[in-house]
């Protein structure tokens, strides 16, 4: 077998057990955008909270993606949010690179 193609999906992340969380993390939702999988991930962890978003790599072998669950499409406005988080990444570490801490940052925000 040969991997066909990859790429970066978002996951968002509940427990078994949204009651006290004493179970095990399995994935929710899996998302192109990080902005669709924080949507999709909202009120859906361990008493209402909103699920952790992490990103992973999805591989295809044999016409089919690997990865924990279904891959959800984004909406318009999952678009527009995800620029504005890809903004944010970016000013974030344009100020790193200009001598900023992370409590510098923290402070700012």
């Amino acid at each position: 077998m040969e991997i066909q193609n990859s790429k970066t999906v978002w996951v968002a992340w509940t427990n078994t057990d949204c009651t006290e969380g004493r179970g095990r993390n399995i994935p929710k939702v899996v998302c192109d955008l990080e902005a669709t999988a924080i949507r999709l991930g909202r009120k859906g962890s361990v008493q209402g909270s909103d699920c952790q978003v992490s990103d992973h790599l999805a591989v295809m072998v044999n016409n089919c993606w690997l990865i924990p669950g279904v891959i959800h499409a984004q909406t318009a406005e999952d678009v527009k949010t995800q620029n504005l988080i890809d903004k944010k990444q970016a000013a974030i570490e344009k100020a790193k690179a200009a001598g900023l801490t992370e409590e510098d940052l923290k402070l700012l925000m």
